[in-house]
């Protein structure tokens, strides 16, 4: 594929992404309380998880390495065929701030289970918490990210669901931003391919 075609298909596939349902009300919220009688509690708000899995059947094509749209490689492509240095610096802050959204998201989850990890814990950061839920949950059957989902104590997975569509929520951010940096290169003939 052309770097042209890839870049057209990233633009097709965020326009995609606009028309999710999913967009018109994307809002995650989590609680933490504690009071002498009752402990520790969590409450949550999620998306509704019909438009949730719609929703990931787009936007795993920007996260999955193997994908013509994987979100590095139109990086790479825009890096390399962008003329206007003011939108290579946008690109450049898009990526920081993606790869600050696959380490840390404000909460740290550390999983101890040496039998699954090989190790005694395993930190889970937003990228591995949505790597289990897609690839454990949603739409592959991985019986190792699989088992791994099932063990976890509820509290803990209230934690890595909220990792994970925290982390859904701020790569869709760069993913549309991208989407804007690409769409106007093109009109402004901004790219020498």
């Amino acid at each position: 594929m052309q770097p042209s075609e890839q870049l057209k298909l990233f633009l097709e596939k965020v326009e995609e992404l606009r028309n999710c349902k999913l967009l018109q009300d994307f809002s995650i919220k989590m609680s933490v309380k504690w009071n002498e009688i009752d402990g520790l509690s969590f409450t949550s708000k999620y998306p509704n998880e019909e438009y949730l899995r719609s929703y990931l059947l787009i936007f795993r094509h920007f996260i999955l390495k193997n994908e013509p749209i994987f979100i590095h490689k139109i990086y790479n492509l825009c890096q390399c065929y962008l003329i206007d240095e003011q939108f290579k610096s946008y690109l450049k802050k898009s990526r920081e701030i993606w790869e600050k959204a696959k380490k840390n998201l404000g909460i740290q989850i550390e999983y101890k289970a040496k039998e699954i990890f090989g190790k005694e814990s395993e930190e889970i950061t937003p990228e591995l918490a949505t790597d289990l839920f897609i690839n454990g949950y949603y739409f592959h059957s991985d019986l190792k990210k699989r088992k791994i989902l099932q063990s976890i104590m509820p509290l803990d997975k209230v934690l890595l669901r909220f990792q994970f569509l925290s982390f859904i929520q701020e790569g869709t951010k760069q993913v549309l931003y991208m989407g804007n940096i690409i769409k106007i290169g093109f009109e402004k003939a901004l790219f020498r391919f």
